[in-house]
């Protein structure tokens, strides 16, 4: 049988409350370029972004889709997370080729991890310690098993995902250093692209110049340098992220609930249509 036609492998336990707050803050977003590059770390998903792959191009449609996946898995009924995992089953079916497989385990595993990891610091930087999810360490431990769900709807195994915080961080660290060492050409193509090249509207031009700073200063020193970036001890670019980082944060802070929860409403609803334009027309129209 195609494994593309093969039932959708949903996690069973329920989503707790943690993991459903944590999402409901606007600030998880901004760690999304951090998992990006993080993920182009690994050969093969650099190579099949460069192969298949529309980010650079058409970045807002590439954003849409993976914000749409994020929410089923965290929102969405059994129904809508089995329509949007099975599209996204059958668009990973078709990337792969010679040193890649986005049905690959490992690189699934190591994507979920990412999102964890960039998660924890976009929330911990511009909300600082008292976010949901991160004022202790058990906290942080419950969320991390959570985000184990991001890799099994797309097959990986559930064992493969670690028990514990301890156990995520020692895996994280080491496969973080393997790859490190192994940088390709492909990783710094895809990177430069997203932090230096990709089309965006005239209105968002402003970002890239605010994402590389942050960057700069979230990325491990050896990624950093691969990717184009400079040093982040320079005055001027220690000056630029600190005041943006008290921006970000106060900005936060002012956003008043109801426009939060309306942020998350459409997000939810976006969420839906895609679901039912896949169950419709059995494509993801986004």
């Amino acid at each position: 049988m195609d494994d593309t036609k093969q039932p959708i492998k949903m996690p069973t336990q329920p989503t707790s409350n943690l993991f459903l707050l944590a999402y409901q803050d606007p600030l998880i977003w901004t760690g999304a370029p951090l998992a990006i590059l993080l993920q182009f770390a690994a050969p093969g998903i650099a190579l099949g972004s460069c192969a298949h792959s529309r980010f650079a191009t058409h970045p807002l449609s590439r954003l849409r889709r993976t914000v749409i996946f994020i929410a089923a898995i965290v929102h969405g009924t059994p129904d809508q997370q089995a329509a949007i995992c099975g599209a996204v089953r059958r668009q990973h079916a078709f990337v792969r080729g010679q040193g890649y497989d986005a049905r690959d385990a490992e690189l699934q595993r190591w994507t979920a991890a990412t999102i964890f990891v960039a998660m924890c610091k976009s929330r911990g930087t511009f909300g600082g310690k008292g976010a949901v999810g991160l004022r202790s360490r058990e906290e942080r431990g419950e969320l991390c098993r959570e985000f184990g769900r991001f890799a099994t709807v797309l097959d990986m195994p559930a064992e493969m995902w670690p028990a514990s915080l301890d156990e995520f961080e020692r895996y994280y660290e080491a496969e973080l250093s393997r790859l490190e060492r192994g940088i390709t050409e492909e990783s710094g193509r895809v990177a430069r692209m997203l932090l230096f090249e990709m089309v965006l509207p005239w209105w968002l031009r402003w970002m890239l110049p605010i994402v590389r700073v942050v960057m700069v200063n979230w990325l491990p020193p050896t990624l950093r340098e691969a990717y184009g970036l400079p040093d982040p001890a320079g005055w001027a670019m220690w000056s630029c992220y600190h005041v943006l980082v008290c921006l970000v944060h106060g900005l936060n802070q002012a956003m008043p609930a109801w426009a939060k929860g309306r942020l998350n409403g459409w997000i939810q609803k976006d969420m839906a249509r895609a679901a039912h334009d896949i169950r419709r027309t059995g494509r993801w129209m986004v």
